[in-house]
């Protein structure tokens, strides 16, 4: 369990820094609003973890 936590906690950091330069990025281009930051957290939630396993740097706790 404690293995697990050590391999997910860095990943999660760094998408919630990623959600956040995304949403920054979108008020920097005074594009604001709840949809714009649901559409960054999907890109975030999905696309770095599958951007991840497709270059073969996921963490062993997503693999399935």
């Amino acid at each position: 369990m404690t293995s697990t936590w050590r391999q997910l906690l860095p990943q999660f950091l760094i998408m919630l820094l990623l959600y956040f330069a995304g949403v920054f990025v979108l008020e920097a281009a005074g594009i604001g609003g709840f949809v714009p930051r649901i559409a960054v957290a999907l890109v975030v939630a999905f696309g770095y973890p599958a951007a991840l396993r497709r270059l073969d740097r996921a963490p062993p706790a997503w693999e399935r």
